[in-house]
């Protein structure tokens, strides 16, 4: 009897543990692309609110918009229903680290699952990195070289490099971020750690030579699922490059610039958005932005083509023609695709003073883009201007056999053949030019060449 007694008494206690509550968030504060991720999540949860799944998968929504005290309220919701996977408690120690409040029971119930399984080592990384940051060297120092052990992963080398640094051992501290460096040749943070090592070792060589070392390659990214996935729900920036995108494409560039503004204050080291922005900037005659922008692009990833046109262009407008040719030629390596790079490198190379090479690179690209008229007009102004005129007229009697009397390449032949003294036949390819098009500019010519 007693027993039943017992068992009615635990029956009715679990009936009267109320509900748990959805913490609440003004959508009508929030853009449309996140309103609209953080509503479908509550509309979720409210079907089902003893689903662990769904309280973790709103606590992540609104964490990856940074929205952490709603998060934390979510995250104490879904701990209380128990069985919590390493990813979960790995997310709830970073909205800790955010909001610099703990959630009730998170650390105690890390360290009890480090203990009864200790090959999570992304959980144990997290832990270590949160320590570091939160100035207990000591910990820190424990669990990332528990985690260095199982992994020598860049990132884990880099905290772990950062931790020793801190606790004096300097000597330590560069072979772990020089071996870090090594596997992620492209990390920002790495060089931005290493170099100050060197200047406390008395090297200020290597330390100059690495803040001046271009940045190649991967990056020391996060490497746990958990992570990689709440980023991805972070709608806003995908919303806003597609807004950016389309503005560009409309060549709208500076309302392209207000959206790209709000994703890099979000996100300061989103080297594709500095990259677009660099373009922006260029095309509405903003030089210098422009250059900081792409310079800081490649800076974070090395492998942005838009970068390396960008600077390839602007080389090329203040005279630093060998740049020109580097960048173009980077550009075209990471994607040959891509119709502006392939006209400006000819006429870099020209400019260059490389002469054969622009030749082959003009015919590769005519090949590549047979019907590219603009790619043509290019070549022949430069060829013109830089004092070859019997080349260009060449040039545009061949474009205009292949794509017939195009307007523009016979105002182009005809300016050549001026050049070259031969007013009479320049006359006759000027008045093809106004024949094709009415507007053309060799009306104005024939009128002075009469």
């Amino acid at each position: 009897m007693k027993q039943w007694i017992l068992l009615w008494v635990l029956v009715l206690g679990a009936c009267s543990e109320p509900a748990p509550k959805i913490p609440q968030v003004d959508v009508a504060a929030l853009e449309g692309p996140v309103a609209n991720a953080v509503q479908q999540s509550i509309e979720d949860l409210e079907l089902a609110l003893d689903e662990p799944r769904l309280w973790s998968n709103y606590a992540e929504v609104l964490q990856a918009h940074q929205l952490y005290g709603a998060a934390r309220k979510a995250w104490q919701a879904r701990f209380k229903l128990g069985s919590l996977q390493p990813g979960e408690l790995l997310l709830m120690l970073r909205c800790e680290e955010a909001l610099g409040q703990p959630i009730e029971g998170v650390q105690e119930a890390v360290s009890s699952l480090l203990v009864e399984n200790s090959d999570l080592i992304s959980l144990r990384f997290s832990r270590g990195s949160s320590r570091l940051r939160a100035g207990d060297l000591q910990g820190a120092k424990e669990d990332l070289e528990l985690a260095l052990g199982q992994d020598r992963h860049p990132a884990i080398l880099l905290a772990f490099g950062r931790t020793v640094l801190s606790l004096g051992d300097a000597e330590r501290a560069r072979s772990l971020l020089e071996e870090a460096r090594a596997g992620a040749p492209g990390d920002v943070d790495i060089q931005k750690t290493l170099a100050p090592v060197y200047l406390q070792l008395g090297e200020s060589d290597l330390a100059n030579t690495e803040l001046q070392r271009q940045l190649r390659g991967p990056k020391a990214l996060r490497f746990d699922p958990a992570e990689i996935r709440m980023t991805q729900r972070s709608v806003s920036s995908s919303a806003n490059t597609d807004r950016a995108r389309e503005a560009m494409s409309r060549r709208e560039w500076r309302i392209a610039l207000v959206w790209l503004n709000k994703i890099l204050a979000v996100y300061p080291d989103r080297a594709s958005a500095h990259a677009r922005r660099g373009m922006c900037h260029l095309m509405t005659n903003q030089p210098q932005e422009a250059e900081r922008d792409f310079r800081k692009a490649i800076g974070e990833d090395e492998s942005l083509a838009m970068a390396h046109r960008g600077l390839g262009v602007l080389a090329g407008r203040s005279g630093r023609t060998a740049q020109a040719v580097t960048h173009l030629a980077r550009a075209l390596e990471l994607n040959p695709d891509d119709p502006d790079a392939v006209g400006m490198y000819p006429i870099a190379l020209l400019k260059a003073g490389q002469l054969q090479e622009a030749e082959s690179a003009y015919l590769s690209a005519r090949k590549r883009f047979p019907n590219n008229r603009i790619l043509v007009q290019q070549w022949l102004v430069v060829l013109r201007r830089m004092g070859r005129p019997d080349q260009g007229f060449a040039a545009a009697t061949s474009a205009i056999q292949e794509l017939g009397e195009d307007a523009a390449l016979l105002h182009h032949a005809g300016l050549c053949l001026e050049a070259m003294g031969r007013t009479k036949e320049a006359r006759q390819y000027h008045e093809r030019s106004v024949a094709a098009d009415e507007k053309s500019p060799s009306a104005a010519r024939l009128e002075k060449i009469k």
